[in-house]
């Protein structure tokens, strides 16, 4: 007979601290939403995954209402940087030590090349519909 040595091992992975803060420097708030809603529902908290989902809206639409407003002078990694470090700290208060837990438990974490290959599809989405926001603004004037 086997003895299971970690009972309790969780089979999930997660995304760490700082592979969302990567994942979110590179793509924006959607994609903090996107890898902080992928780890409530690894850890089984799925009733947060909509309300993480509306907040990123929220923020994305809020950093691009920010972006348009700032002084032309601003220096252009402010933003970014301001974000990144803001879904940072808001997934290390919200579930840093859940995190912590499973990683003592013997769960896997992603590797951060998964959250920066989220950030890329998210800086390419972003891109795309700010293109297409930009084509049907300049077709609406003419």
């Amino acid at each position: 007979m086997e003895e299971n040595i970690f009972p309790d091992r969780p089979t999930s992975k997660l995304h760490s601290e700082n592979a969302i803060r990567i994942g979110t420097l590179l793509g924006g708030p959607l994609v903090a939403g996107y890898l902080i809603a992928d780890n409530y529902k690894q850890l089984g908290e799925t009733e947060k995954i909509k309300i993480t989902w509306l907040i990123a809206i929220i923020a994305t639409i809020a950093v691009f209402v920010i972006a348009y407003f700032l002084p032309e002078n601003t220096p252009k990694p402010i933003l970014p940087i301001a974000y990144s470090v803001s879904a940072f700290f808001l997934v290390q208060n919200l579930q840093g030590a859940k995190i912590k837990s499973h990683i003592a438990s013997g769960g896997q974490m992603w590797s951060v090349w998964n959250a920066v290959l989220a950030g890329i599809i998210g800086l390419v989405i972003i891109a795309v519909i700010i293109i297409a926001a930009l084509f049907l603004w300049d077709q609406s004037f003419v």
